[in-house]
């Protein structure tokens, strides 16, 4: 039975996938505190090493970033991970998963659920993001992670899968906000951003339990974008 209160983080950087690890290790840093957190970062998120660890730390939660099709979930250099019929699905029965990658929100992640995941949450499309400036560099290059990995931020906190994707749901819209009426309006890139996270918004699915915790309840300030520090026209999709 999968152990509460551990949750595992697979963590690819190249080909633009350090935009989102790097956010979502502020996540870690600011709200993991007390929880067993086990990080595969960049070469460690290879299919080895994500199996050795769901094996040996059996965690309740499991988030990754990669890219991704319909039916696949690739890991760092796309390296095939997880895919529809995969033996690799019964390693996720019991657990809530988050895949933060293009369309894995249409067949694979029902597929998970149907396979005994507990919950699981993505994307049912593309998955666009802004990538004009560095990772982590300013509000523009992480907009679209403040709102994604809200949902990691309130599962941190011991809320439920359904809570957690009701917070995303929220960030998204206080992104838009940003961008749309909000200190960022007057940037060049305000449109565009505002368009992005309206996309990303409009893809994000809960498939599952929306009653289940990874962890118990605990007080954190929710926002994730109050703790972030010093805040080209390029988009890309993440598959």
């Amino acid at each position: 039975m999968p152990s509460p209160n551990t949750f595992l983080f697979i963590m690819p950087l190249k080909h633009h996938l350090n935009y989102s690890s790097c956010v979502m290790d502020r996540v870690i840093a600011r709200y993991g505190s007390g929880k067993r957190i086990v990080r595969l970062v960049g070469d460690e998120a290879n299919p080895d090493s994500i199996d050795e660890a769901i094996r040996l730390y059996d965690p309740l939660f499991v988030w990754g970033t990669g890219h991704g099709l319909q039916g696949l979930y690739t890991v760092e250099c796309t390296q095939k991970y997880l895919w529809v019929g995969s033996p690799r699905v019964e390693l996720f029965k019991g657990r809530i998963v988050h895949l933060n990658s293009c369309l894995t929100g249409r067949q694979l992640g029902p597929h998970l659920v149907s396979s005994g995941a507990e919950a699981f949450l993505g994307s049912m499309d593309t998955f666009y993001l802004f990538v004009g400036s560095p990772p982590c560099s300013d509000r523009a290059s992480m907009s679209v992670f403040l709102a994604e990995h809200q949902a990691e931020v309130a599962l941190l906190q011991g809320r439920s899968v359904g809570e957690a994707h009701r917070a995303r749901l929220d960030a998204y819209d206080r992104e838009i906000d940003y961008w749309v009426t909000g200190e960022g309006k007057n940037s060049p890139y305000a449109p565009l951003i505002a368009r992005i996270l309206e996309i990303d918004r409009m893809i994000a699915v809960l498939y599952g339990k929306g009653g289940v915790r990874a962890t118990q309840p605990a007080y954190i300030p929710i926002s994730l974008v109050s703790g972030i520090v010093g805040l080209g026209l390029t988009v890309i999709a993440t598959r």
